[in-house]
């Protein structure tokens, strides 16, 4: 201790080096299986150990872990001779009660946080999924999480594009086309009717568009230099909904303008005509647009078509 507060830094005096190891191994097969030439060049290039250690002490090492409870095998040659730690005396177990508050916390936590945080939130849980014996919490994870079944490096990537404000361009697989490669100024990420959107400007059309992230199979090119700047033409609609204000939930391009007994007069700029479109369309009946007339004319024969299919 007297060393440490000296000079503020770990020594070999400092710990034990045999358990030290043996925790290193021990958390590089917690990430994945590790051959003895991926556990040797770790350990050369380790802040603290900095040496090069033999398969003999490597195995000393590997057998430490076994005995203190470690189940651990070796893939065959063909599969690259690796070790792979198949349980281990130290994972939790979580009562099926403490599973149900947890589900209750994560999905009040889950609305209330940016995607960046959730993102945070989903890694954190992902692997202590794999330290837990019971399955019914990473079950109870899947069925629960906004985000499951989605690639986190890739949210996290267009995360990043996002904050950047980046032109990229991605492999999409449309409803309509199929698969399509597509370029568009990355704006932000966010949920709309529980699907999360990657929100943006199309090159291709100059317009603002939104795209299901989940439809997103990878990011093929970002490019440094934005091709050009593009800034969307904006339409402005008016439309009321017979609904009381308190119970609107108003989106950051709407605003009120004024309130008749049950019915609301709402204007909204918005950049993306389909975007608008379908949010008066989610209001149903209760919804009436008053300008602009070509808007307006546009949702009456979208509705004409609805009526249409039904009473085929």
């Amino acid at each position: 201790m007297k060393e440490f507060i000296k000079s503020n830094k770990i020594t070999y005096n400092l710990m034990s080096f045999t358990a030290f190891k043996a925790l290193l191994i021990f958390s590089l097969l917690l990430e994945a299986p590790r051959s003895y030439n991926d556990i040797i060049e770790y350990f050369e290039q380790h802040d603290y150990i900095n040496e090069k250690i033999s398969i003999d002490t490597a195995r000393v090492y590997i057998n430490s872990l076994k005995m203190a409870g470690c189940v651990i095998e070796k893939t065959n040659r063909a599969s690259g001779s690796k070790f792979v730690l198949v349980s281990h005396p130290f994972e939790l177990e979580i009562p099926p009660e403490q599973i149900k508050v947890f589900s209750k916390v994560y999905k009040t936590v889950s609305k209330n946080i940016s995607i960046d945080e959730l993102i945070m939130l989903e890694n954190f849980l992902r692997k202590l999924c794999k330290n837990i014996k019971n399955p019914e919490f990473k079950q109870v994870l899947e069925k629960i999480s906004p985000l499951t079944g989605f690639d986190i490096k890739l949210l996290e990537d267009l995360l990043l594009c996002c904050r950047k404000k980046n032109q990229i361009t991605i492999e999409y697989n449309s409803p309509h086309s199929g698969i399509k490669s597509m370029e568009i100024i990355c704006d932000k990420l966010d949920f709309e009717n529980n699907k999360l959107y990657l929100y943006g400007t199309s090159i291709d059309y100059e317009q603002a568009t939104y795209l299901q992230v989940a439809r997103i199979i990878k990011i093929i090119d970002i490019k440094l230099i934005k091709d050009k700047n593009i800034t969307p033409k904006e339409i402005r609609a008016l439309y009321t909904v017979n609904a009381n204000s308190q119970e609107l939930q108003l989106k950051d391009n709407e605003r009120i303008i004024s309130i008749n007994n049950n019915q609301t007069l709402i204007e909204a700029i918005s950049s993306n005509r389909f975007a608008l479109k379908q949010r008066i369309l989610s209001f149903g009946s209760a919804c009436k647009v008053l300008d602009p007339t070509d808007l307006r004319n546009e949702i009456i024969e979208t509705l004409k078509k609805m009526r249409a299919g039904y009473q085929l």
